[in-house]
C-alpha cells in the first residue's frame, strides 16, 4: 500500500520543492512511522521525523548515519516530574548520536501540559554541549537544569 499511494507522491512532492527551493532541508514525519523507516529514506527527503514509540537507537541502526533523524521525546513526559524530563532528553540524544539528530517530541505539545515543563524542555535542550572537534557528543552535567 505505501508504495502504492504513499510513496509517488511523498516524492513527488519533494522532487517539486527541492526544484524550487533546493537548499530548504525537508523533513519527513508519519505517526506511528516505525515498520516505515527505511522506505521513507528512500523518499529523498533529509529528515525522519521518528515519533515517540520508535526506539531512537533501533531507528539510527535501520537508518544508518547518512540521514538526519528527529524527535522523539515521548510528549507525556513533560506531565512528569522534571528529573524525569531531563533524563528523558539524555536518554534520546545519546541514542541518536553525535550527528544529525534534531532534539524535539515525537508528536506535538499535549493540551495540559504545564508550561514550566515545556520552558525546561528548551532549557535542557540549549545546555546540551557538543564536542565538534573531536565528533564525540557530550553532555556537561553541571550546564543541565534539574
Amino acid at each position: 500500500m505505501w508504495e502504492q499511494w504513499s510513496k509517488p507522491y511523498i516524492t513527488e512532492i519533494v522532487s517539486v520543492v527541492r526544484n524550487k527551493c533546493p537548499k530548504t532541508p525537508l523533513v519527513l514525519y508519519i505517526n506511528g512511522n516505525g515498520g516505515l523507516l527505511e522506505r521513507m529514506k528512500g523518499t529523498g527527503v533529509d529528515v525522519i521525523g521518528l515519533d515517540w514509540t520508535v526506539d531512537m537507537a533501533d531507528a539510527r541502526k535501520r537508518l544508518g548515519s547518512d540521514i538526519s533523524v528527529q524527535g522523539n521525546v515521548d510528549p507525556a513526559y513533560l506531565f512528569s516530574p522534571l528529573s524525569a524530563v531531563t533524563k528523558e532528553i539524555q536518554r534520546v540524544v545519546k541514542c541518536a548520536g553525535p550527528r544529525g539528530h534534531i532534539l524535539n517530541l515525537g508528536h506535538g505539545v499535549l493540551v495540559g501540559t504545564p508550561e514550566e515543563a515545556v520552558a525546561h524542555f528548551f532549557d535542557v535542550s540549549k545546555s546540551l554541549n557538543y564536542d565538534g572537534s573531536s565528533q564525540n557528543h557530550s553532555m556537561e552535567e553541571s550546564k543541565l537544569l534539574v
